[in-house]
């Protein structure tokens, strides 16, 4: 039987459920459960909020003080200019490689989101999130998906691009999954175990 992509993701960090610090914060972000963990959809995984792994989960990374730039800031927060920056993300790549996990759900399965989906198919809200089957968030996720590549044409039709990165004049030379937008609201949570 072939497993549809949209059924598997990824996670960096541990995989067990965890109990979420931040759970009644309002943000958009903040987890919409008191236990779970955070993952993105393989295809429309976004790195730059993997960034956030040494803070949320401490320890995890365990890079050298002198190569995490939390730890090289001056007096007024800024990252000092003899900073590595070079040998710091060549240090984070190989230990990003070793906490990554991949995991394929059952369309029955339950998951948290933030994308649009019909009223009788919501079974849990909490602040932006919404909960629903799989099956009913793989709908969602490939027109999210669609919608944002159209915008993204239309963007480059009205500026008159014609790089991929930002649009592009016609459907096929719009970059593929999201065009040039943020993939950040694809994030998706867990409240019970399905791996």
């Amino acid at each position: 039987m072939k497993i549809d992509i949209n059924n598997t993701f990824v996670r960096y960090g541990r995989m067990h459920l965890t109990k979420q610090k931040g759970f009644g914060n309002d943000t958009f972000h903040s987890p919409p459960a008191s236990i779970g963990f955070y993952a993105m959809p393989i295809r429309f995984k976004e790195m730059y909020l993997v960034g956030s792994v040494d803070e949320f989960q401490p320890g995890i990374l365990g890079m050298p003080k002198k190569l995490d730039p939390k730890f090289n800031k001056d007096e007024n927060g800024y990252t000092k200019d003899d900073f590595d920056w070079e040998k710091s993300s060549e240090i984070h790549r190989k230990k990003f490689k070793r906490i990554v996990h991949k995991f394929t759900v059952k369309n029955e399965d339950y998951i948290w989101h933030h994308l649009d989906i019909k009223q009788n198919f919501i079974v849990g809200e909490y602040g932006s999130w919404v909960k629903s089957s799989v099956r009913d968030w793989k709908k969602a996720l490939m027109k999210e998906s669609l919608r944002l590549r159209v915008e993204s044409m239309s963007t480059a039709l009205y500026t008159g691009s014609k790089n991929k990165s930002s649009g592009g004049t016609c459907f096929s030379e719009v970059g593929s999954k999201t065009g040039c937008y943020s993939r950040d609201h694809f994030e998706v949570f867990f409240d019970s175990k399905v791996y």
